[in-house]
């Protein structure tokens, strides 16, 4: 990789992304978001793709990053591995010194079950993201898929969405289901197969807010394509659900609409299978704000490329569509949301390693800054592919703004 020459060029264009991130622009729906915050570029680290198991051992096989949490006790990076061959955890040390972010895999661990756990769900799970508690466990989100035969998902083995509480030592001690109105599939207006919880994070006073990759069939009813739900492109009404710990559980209280940006596309691009925009990762910032990541995949003639969007999401002002509140979707006020970064801007002016950007899936925050600034990372899931990279982007969260 030619990592001076990358970073060469976006800092001549982090204060472009900065003045973005600054300026009035109107936001996608009304709210709070306007409340400043802008993101200054840093630095980026890109790991080298590893197209093949070491030793063929693949519950050793490191990449495929889909979430990132901080472990408060030692500091250290846990991330998630979109791999259900097994399902599995690793630790990842970033330390930052001079500017500079430096990021190094380290061991990964198979997910087990104990007794209390359902170990299909355990072994096979595809985790999507991770949040860290204080007392060292951590709360996994399986985001919903299916195994499909080659005559489509009618015989399909299926794994409903479900979140899996991990101890110190990634043992599943406990699987919680959803709601029934979350089930798989569009029989129950529920989750889009492949397509549901991507995006998990805790806020400061403890609550879990989780994030749909795409809207339910219940909000918004798509038809198939290629045995895959498709909504054409035009984004539509995702949900945040909030999720409060009590004895022995998570229980879901508020909800509010997320509105999805539609897919953009240039001439003569096609979305991916499952490719379709959507909400891929959230980080609280506090009680109300949240950092969202979406991203798309698309094919043009001769490959495919990606995009990834980051915004400032407020849910304050927005209106509860839970049930116990009753307020239907399509009257209902959405969270607010600012665009920060658009990466795609970069495309340009990109070095060949990121010249069509990448699968970016995780949200984390990086270390702090000497002055104390908080920072995020954006991580890039490389879905084991040569083509495709584990990348880390370091932002300066700038407040003020």
């Amino acid at each position: 990789m030619r990592r001076g020459t990358w970073l060469a060029v976006l800092t001549l264009v982090a204060g472009v992304w900065t003045a973005a991130g600054c300026a009035s622009a109107p936001p996608r729906a009304e709210g709070t978001a306007q409340r400043g915050l802008a993101l200054t570029l840093l630095d980026v680290v890109i790991l080298p793709t590893q197209t093949k198991p070491p030793g063929g051992k693949r519950e050793s096989w490191f990449g495929s990053v889909s979430g990132l949490a901080q472990d408060s006790r030692s500091g250290r990076y846990l991330g998630v591995i979109d791999d259900r061959e097994p399902s599995r955890v690793a630790w990842v040390d970033i330390t930052a010194s001079n500017g500079r972010l430096s990021v190094k895999p380290g061991e990964v661990i198979p997910t087990h079950p104990t007794r209390e756990a359902d170990a299909r769900a355990v072994v096979s799970a595809d985790l999507e993201a991770l949040v860290a508690l204080p007392d060292g466990q951590w709360v996994a989100s399986e985001e919903g898929h299916v195994l499909s035969s080659e005559r489509g998902y009618v015989d399909a083995e299926a794994w409903p969405p479900v979140l899996l509480l991990l101890n110190d030592k990634f043992e599943v001690t406990e699987v919680w289901p959803w709601p029934e109105r979350f089930a798989l599939g569009a029989v129950h207006g529920g989750v889009r197969e492949n397509q549901g919880f991507e995006g998990l994070t805790r806020t400061p006073d403890g609550r879990l807010i989780a994030g749909l990759e795409q809207p339910l069939y219940g909000d918004m009813p798509v038809p198939l394509r290629n045995g895959r739900a498709y909504g054409g492109g035009r984004g539509g009404p995702g949900r945040l659900i909030e999720l409060v710990g009590e004895p022995g559980q998570w229980v879901t209280r508020r909800e509010w609409v997320y509105r999805l940006d539609p897919t953009a596309r240039r001439a003569g691009e096609q979305i991916c299978d499952d490719g379709e925009n959507g909400l891929t990762e959230l980080l609280a910032l506090d009680a109300t704000r949240l950092i969202s990541l979406e991203r798309a995949c698309l094919i043009f003639p001769g490959g495919v490329r990606n995009t990834a969007r980051v915004y400032l999401v407020d849910t304050a002002g927005a209106d509860d569509v839970s049930p116990q509140a009753g307020r239907p979707v399509s009257s209902a006020r959405p969270v607010s949301k600012r665009l920060l970064i658009d990466f795609d801007d970069l495309i340009q002016r990109s070095p060949p390693e990121l010249a069509h950007l990448d699968n970016f899936e995780a949200l984390a925050f990086g270390p702090p800054l000497p002055d104390g600034r908080r920072t995020l990372i954006v991580a890039s899931d490389d879905n084991f592919r040569a083509t495709q990279h584990t990348v880390f982007v370091w932002f300066a969260i700038e407040e003020g703004h």
